[in-house]
């Protein structure tokens, strides 16, 4: 599975994360960084419809996203 990590939005959240495995991607909202569970998640297809939602909900720069290394 590969994730993707965002602390920019224009919502307030602490993170944005994406976990993408072969069914899909799960973006998940977190409200502080040391959360456990997401205040938001949602489910899409690809990434970058993942990262166009992302964008339009929360206000997460298409170019913020970063790699976290496995």
């Amino acid at each position: 599975m590969k994730r993707f990590v965002s602390s920019k939005n224009d919502k307030g959240f602490a993170k944005t994360v994406l976990e993408v495995d072969d069914g899909g991607v799960a973006c998940l909202a977190f409200e502080r960084e040391d959360s456990a569970y997401p205040e938001w998640d949602y489910w899409e297809q690809d990434l970058e419809t993942a990262k166009a939602m992302c964008l339009d909900l929360w206000g997460v720069p298409t170019v913020s996203w970063g790699e976290v290394p496995a």
